[in-house]
């Protein structure tokens, strides 16, 4: 309550609060009532930080008037690999990419997520210092696989600085490889995905490989020597595995 002399009293109360992932909406409404001809006042306000935008709005009112407000604002930042839309920019940003892995998180950043091709800007850093870029890996869909989810920018005043993170999209594999006469391929053995050499994986214990970025269905190489005789070809399909998590259990011979 406020009161001063000559002009009555005003009673207000207020509650305010955050929403959503992130704490991305922030809200506040206020309730008031004046002696003296002020009569019921109010107010209602919320700003929501988004991918693309941030977007605020109020309604408030009293014995006289009644007023709207309502802003937008963003930023849009173009480059070699096309164009980003974000939060409003700063004088320093960070370009983050994960090609592929939409909807993903940044921490600290409110509201801050990649955009549908996996893209999106950081603005609150600092010039001249070390700036942590993590990805928030609760976000990341059961699909996508990141390499590493952390990475350190040291950007110049002014500068737009690049954080990129690899993803691997698709299925992830938890797979048994066995032998025609029942044992398992050998601890250490090399898998790669026919067609997709440049991503390898090592099988550990009892023949089974952890496998991410997979297809539905495909056909894996294995080498685990240089003689004819240490290497075989799996195939495998996804459609009848037990899913755990968002892991494919399965098994495959491979010959």
């Amino acid at each position: 309550m406020n009161a001063s002399s000559g002009k009555g009293a005003t009673h207000s109360t207020g509650l305010s609060g955050t929403a959503l992932a992130g704490n991305a909406l922030n809200w506040n409404i206020q309730q008031g009532y004046g002696t003296d001809d002020v009569g019921y006042t109010g107010s209602l306000s919320a700003d929501y930080k988004g991918t693309y935008a941030d977007v605020s709005g109020g309604y408030r009112y009293d014995r006289h008037s009644q007023r709207v407000n309502y802003a937008l604002a963003g930023g849009v930042l173009a480059y070699a690999d096309g164009v980003t839309f974000s939060q409003p920019l700063g004088e320093t940003n960070v370009l983050i990419g994960a090609p592929g892995a939409s909807g993903v998180g940044i921490k600290n950043q409110s509201g801050v997520r990649t955009d549908f091709r996996g893209y999106t800007v950081s603005a609150n850093v600092s010039p001249y210092r070390k700036n942590d870029i993590g990805l928030d890996t609760a976000s990341v869909a059961d699909d996508v696989e990141l390499a590493l989810t952390n990475k350190t920018v040291v950007p110049t005043r002014g500068a737009v600085v690049r954080a990129d993170y690899v993803a691997n999209v698709g299925l992830r594999v938890l797979l048994t490889l066995t032998r025609p006469h029942g044992s398992t391929v050998p601890f250490g053995a090399m898998v790669t995905l026919k067609g997709a050499q440049e991503q390898q994986f090592i099988v550990g214990d009892e023949g089974q490989v952890y496998l991410s970025g997979m297809p539905p269905e495909g056909t894996l190489n294995v080498v685990w020597g240089r003689d004819g005789e240490q290497r075989c070809t799996a195939n495998y399909s996804l459609t009848a595995a037990e899913n755990y998590s968002g892991v494919s259990v399965t098994g495959s011979l491979c010959r």
